[in-house]
Formats: structure tokens, sequence, C-alpha cells
């Protein structure tokens, strides 16, 4: 191992031509000077192009790139892009209105170097506003990293705060067509890979909450309980080949649970749900679950469906995702 190692900043970006600028101060006040950083520009209609232009041109660690067209709009195409450009030992994906702490990167090499892990997992801050949640969320990662508690939502934590080796991060990739719970479906992929990581107990990242942020603009509580569900539907589809019966059957849980929070939202993909729910569970989930949607027959706004899941599942001892 290098004992300078090369660490590769992705950062994707639309119109925050207000605003990068002092996300790459925060980069170039980093303690730790051995970085590139891979800047990926989403379609921006703002003067980002300049902005990124001054920095890369008074030192060239800055790499500037638009997205090209066989990448889907979007961060998650644009992550991908930076992947392939990435030249460095690790992985930081950062976001373009976020801002390092100025040892964010001495503390995740320092733990790397220390240790034959794969990524570390530090911590984010809210610098503009109180969130308790954002408090609360590493409390799972304290007793340790599984693939089983990250998938079924028992642990957590937000894209800016793992480092991970390159070979690792490359292995997985951002699912394009989805608009949100996309950093859910990326670490799934990656925990089902290793659990070889070390949590940090140190705050580097400050992240900004403003207005036009993915969740903000969510119209209501339906439409972010149906991007959950979509998230959760399409990231058992990616994994089902390589996780467990626990976490299978656990995402498949999270799909109906959403689905009985909102009945009177729109759900795709609910053929391919009943067939899932019938091998994984067998024949009477599968049926109450058929009678619930198809005939209106909620069986106690689904606590027959919650009962027979567990019966199902006594042995296991498996229960729906939080």
């Amino acid at each position: 191992m290098k004992e300078q190692p090369l660490v590769s900043i992705i950062i994707p970006t639309y119109n925050r031509a207000h605003l990068i600028g002092e996300t790459l101060d925060s980069v170039l006040a980093q303690t730790y000077q051995n970085w590139e950083c891979v800047i990926v520009d989403d379609g921006s209609t703002d003067n980002i192009e300049n902005v990124i232009e001054d920095y890369s041109y008074g030192d060239n660690r800055f790499r500037y790139y638009p997205r090209p067209a066989e990448h889907l709009p979007g961060g998650n195409g644009a992550r991908n892009f930076g992947l392939k450009k990435a030249e460095g030992d690790y992985i930081i994906f950062f976001d373009s209105d976020d801002l390092m702490t100025p040892n964010h990167l001495t503390v995740k090499i320092n733990a790397l170097l220390n240790s034959t892990c794969d990524y570390v997992i530090a911590k984010t801050k809210f610098f503009d506003s109180l969130d308790p949640w954002a408090e609360r969320m590493y409390d799972g990662v304290r007793k340790g990293i599984t693939a089983e508690g990250f998938i079924m939502q028992q642990q957590s934590w937000l894209t800016p705060d793992a480092c991970i080796k390159i070979e690792l991060a490359k292995s997985v990739c951002f699912k394009e067509d989805i608009t949100s719970g996309q950093e859910f479906n990326y670490f799934s992929k990656l925990v089902l890979k290793s659990i070889n990581a070390i949590f940090i107990e140190e705050y580097v990242t400050l992240r900004r909450v403003h207005e036009d942020s993915i969740r903000a603009t969510l119209p209501s509580r339906d439409s972010v309980m149906v991007s959950a569900y979509t998230s959760c539907w399409l990231t058992y589809e990616d994994i089902k080949k390589e996780a467990s019966s626990q976490i299978r059957k656990g995402l498949l849980m999270r799909c109906v649970e959403i689905r009985y929070k909102c009945p009177k939202s729109e759900f795709s993909y609910t053929s391919a749900l009943a067939k899932a729910i019938f091998k994984e569970f067998g024949a009477w989930p599968g049926i109450s679950f058929l009678c619930m949607k198809f005939f209106n027959r909620n069986f106690g706004k689904g606590y027959y469906f919650r009962r027979v899941l567990a019966k199902a599942n006594e042995k296991e001892g498996i229960t729906a995702v939080n």
C-alpha cells in the first residue's frame, strides 16, 4: 500500500454555479493533498463550466467532464461516468453543494492505512438546519456493519460518508433509471460484496439542505413512499441472486408494508411482486396479497397478511424492514 494513496473525489453537478465554489474551496483546504477531483456536469444551463475552469486552470487536480450521452441524465449517470474516469486508489462520492471539513481526507485515509478494511464510514452534519434524525442515523452502524443490517435499514449512512477501495467501488454501479433511493441501491449491492469496513466516530462532511433538494421536491408523503417502494423493489431485483433468504424476504415485506400504508397510491411492478411473494413465502401469503390488490380485501388493513408472513417466517426470525 502506498504511503500517500491517491483519493478520487467524484462530484456530479447540475446548475450549482452559485454553490460549487464553496465545495471546491473545501477540497482545496484539505490537510491531505494527494487527491484528484472529478467533476461531472449533468447538463447544466448556468455558467458552472466557467466556474470550474477557474479552479482547474490553477490546479490540474480538478478535472471537468460533461456527462456523455451513453449515461442517462441524473446524478447516477454522472457518478458512473466519474467512476470510469477516476484514477485513484480510493473513491469518495461527494455532492456539489456540501462541504468537507479540512481533515475529511486525513481522517479517512489514516483509518484505511491503519487497517485492512475495504472502506470506512465517517459522519455528516447538517450545517444549515437541525435534524435530530441525522444524529440518530449512525446508531446501528456503531454496532458493526452487516449486509442484513444495512439492506433491512437497521443501519444507515450518507453517500459522502464512505471512502472505498477503487476495486470495490467499481465492482458495482449506480442504477441510472431511478431518481430516489439510488444510494440505498448502490450500497446494498456493495455490502453484499464486502462488510470489511470501519466506522469513524467523527463528523467530516457538512451537508446543506435547501428547497430544491430531491426530497424537498417530492410533492407528498405518498410520493416519498412510492419512491421508497420502487427503490426497494428494484434493489430486490438487483440482489436476489446474491442475497440471503432473510434479506430477500425482508425487502418484499417492506414493499408490501408500503403498499398497505398508501392504499390510494399507484404502484408499479404488481405482477412481479406477487410472483416473488409466492416464490419466497409460499401460497397463503401470495393469495392474501392478490386478494388485497385485486379484490379490495384488505384482511383487516393488512393485519391478516402480516400474521401469515409472521407464521411463514417464524422459524427464520424474519421481520419487516423498519
